[in-house]
């Protein structure tokens, strides 16, 4: 059910930004969207898409892996939704 919910918002997220950069109401550039397309697909797709950052999975390493990758996808998320927000409200 998290995972369900996880990707959820990661979609709401990414289609949020994309949609304000492309109508040119966000103050983001076209650099900052491609971070967040990435960051959606380790958040969304997970240990399939390991072997993109280099990372191999045993049968005994799954589970681990899977979270490191969908942290990186969600950092990434983050980082630039943070730098959204930052620019909104005139901080940056």
């Amino acid at each position: 059910m998290a995972t369900i919910i996880g990707r959820i918002l990661a979609t709401v997220i990414v289609v949020a930004l994309a949609l304000c950069t492309f109508a040119k109401l966000a103050p983001i550039g076209l650099l900052q969207v491609l971070v967040v397309c990435f960051g959606w697909a380790l958040a969304y797709f997970g240990d399939e898409l390991a072997p993109l950052l280099g990372v191999t999975t045993t049968s005994s390493t799954y589970q681990y892996v899977e979270r490191v990758v969908r942290g990186i996808g969600w950092f990434l998320l983050l980082v630039v939704l943070a730098l959204y927000i930052a620019r909104v409200i005139r901080l940056r």
